[in-house]
């Protein structure tokens, strides 16, 4: 069945307001998405504008990575990325994204493991 880009980034939005909710963390969406804030989530008073980037399954099996565009990405503090074929969550403080950002959940065909952006090391949601 042929998936919207709306239906598709739904689905992504879900699948981190899953996240987390299983982390412990309140999280409320906006009534309107005008400005790329998709989530707000709260934990002791404190709030965290979130935009969540979903995107397709690799279509080549061959893929270890996902390639995420971050130049939208400016009135939010934290960039959450569902990565599907390993079934996690991946949280990047946006003020450290470059305009596109790459997380590697595979080793590379290549062999290459130097500036290879980790999904392990995004798995965590961060505060500061």
């Amino acid at each position: 069945m042929y998936q919207t880009t709306i239906r598709k980034g739904r689905i992504g939005e879900l699948l981190v307001i899953k996240d987390l909710l299983e982390k412990g963390f309140d999280v409320y969406t906006p009534i309107v998405d005008d400005n790329g804030v998709d989530l707000v989530v709260m934990e002791d008073n404190e709030s965290r504008k979130v935009q969540v980037k979903s995107h397709d399954n690799p279509s080549k099996s061959l893929s270890t990575s996902v390639e995420v565009n971050t130049r939208l990405c400016r009135n939010v503090d934290v960039i959450a990325v569902p990565i599907k074929p390993i079934n996690c969550i991946c949280y990047i403080k946006a003020k450290e994204a470059r305009r596109a950002f790459t997380i590697a959940y595979l080793p590379s065909l290549s062999g290459q493991k130097a500036g290879r952006n980790w999904y392990e090391d995004y798995l965590e949601f961060p505060w500061d």
